[in-house]
């Protein structure tokens, strides 16, 4: 299994920040790349999100099950798509009225022959760079409203 963690500090306030970051269907113009974020179904604390973004020039097509625990954190469990079973935690840890946000990336990849590979030379750096820059992006919107305000 490869772990990969990358976090951002964001002068905002934890409640703004997930109330931003909760807003499911707004990533498609939040997050660099994404052209769909829909809510397809609710489920009990959650709801499952068919995605579409492009990455690293390809266009992509996957679907989480999201999980909330408001002010906190958002959970996704890729259930289809490059990236099946992926577990993806986007944690909030208020620090006054600043915010860090981390984001976690958990992932197997099968069959066993690849793994080595997939997880060191395609998985982790295409993982990690879009990672920083949707924590990027996160910032900047979070830190952007207050400006407009």
């Amino acid at each position: 299994m490869i772990r990969l963690q990358d976090s951002i500090l964001i002068q905002r306030p934890a409640a703004e920040v997930y109330s931003l970051i909760s807003d499911l269907e707004g990533h498609q113009n939040l997050l660099p790349g994404y052209i769909e974020s829909r809510i397809i179904e609710q489920i009990r604390g959650g709801c499952v999100l068919q995605r579409k973004a492009v990455i690293h020039g390809k266009l992509r097509n996957w679907k989480s099950l999201v999980h909330f625990e408001p002010d906190r954190a958002l959970h996704f469990e890729q259930l289809e798509g490059p990236l099946k079973g992926m577990q993806v935690h986007w944690k909030l840890n208020p620090v006054r009225e600043q915010t860090w946000l981390e984001i976690i990336h958990s992932v197997h990849v099968r069959p066993w022959w690849k793994r080595w590979w997939m997880e060191r030379v395609v998985a982790k750096p295409a993982i990690e760079q879009t990672a920083r820059l949707v924590l990027k992006a996160i910032q900047q919107a979070a830190e952007q409203k207050v400006a407009l305000s």
